[in-house]
């Protein structure tokens, strides 16, 4: 072999499953951290550090992601308390309106 295979992973392949299953299958709060609903990089890597004692740095936590078939996606927000009536009206008719504006003055 002419190059490096690179350092050895920390965690095993069972520790990596579980991991996984983990971020699949819990949100945050459900481990323990006080975000609701989002995985973060940072926040899997406190993860790892709590419950393998390894640690990695973002970029890492990045990588392992990557490597274990896990992407990142930024979360979309909805609001709980928006009233729907207003927004179907909105992208119904007000949104439309506000495009022709637009146009017109490019």
């Amino acid at each position: 072999m002419r190059f490096s295979t690179g350092a050895p992973e920390r965690l095993t392949k069972e520790q990596q499953s579980q991991l996984k299953q983990t971020i699949m299958e819990s949100l945050p709060h459900e481990v323990g951290f006080t975000a609701k609903f989002n995985w973060t990089l940072q926040l899997i890597g406190e993860y790892i550090k709590r419950e393998f004692g390894k640690n990695y740095s973002i970029r890492g936590v990045s990588k392992m992601m990557h490597r274990l078939g896990l992407s990142y996606t930024k979360p979309t927000y909805t609001l709980a308390a928006a009233d729907e009536e207003k927004q179907k009206a909105f992208v119904e008719t007000t949104f439309p309106k506000l495009k022709k504006l637009r146009k017109r003055r490019n």
